[in-house]
């Protein structure tokens, strides 16, 4: 018992340190980022994937200036669901993810075929688009070379960020 205790102490620790980390190069503050992580556990994000995840949504939610709690929200709806449904889809399109289009290019390498907008809409109406897909979406968003790779840190470069910056260090 006591070992479990200890291994769970240790991945808190861990998770503790890495948000500490980024939050030194995040506009957010480390209380922000820390609430994040908490309400994707809620949804039963795995541990060991919740500062991926956490900072993944940020660099979103930095660069589309949208709050990341309607990221969280929708991507934790569709990952309790196991698969994209149409409000989690408007949500991530009022967020600005262009989630239609993303999942137009997986399906079209998927499938060796062009699978349009209008395809991905019905399959989404059928519940046809996994959760998976959806964080391969986001992920493929925020790698290196996506158009939100790191962008936390891009976007603390701004005076907003240096002073949000300067209060966490």
């Amino acid at each position: 018992h006591a070992k479990t205790l200890y291994g769970v102490y240790g991945k808190a620790q861990t998770l503790f340190n890495q948000i500490k980390q980024l939050s030194v190069v995040s506009p957010f503050t480390f209380m922000d980022l820390t609430s994040f992580a908490k309400q994707l556990s809620a949804y039963q994000i795995p541990a060991n994937e919740l500062y991926d995840t956490t900072k993944r949504l940020s660099d979103l939610s930095a660069g589309l200036g949208v709050d990341m709690s309607h990221i969280v929200l929708a991507y934790g709806q569709v990952r309790s669901a196991a698969c994209l449904r149409g409000q989690e889809l408007r949500q991530f399109t009022e967020a600005g993810i262009p989630m239609v289009n993303a999942l137009a290019d997986k399906f079209s390498d998927l499938e060796g075929r062009v699978v349009s907008t209008g395809e991905v809409f019905e399959k989404i109406s059928k519940r046809e688009v996994p959760f998976e897909m959806v964080k391969e979406v986001i992920e493929d968003l925020t790698n290196s070379g996506g158009k939100f790779y790191n962008m936390q840190e891009k976007q603390s470069e701004s005076l907003a960020g240096k002073i949000a910056n300067l209060s966490d260090a």
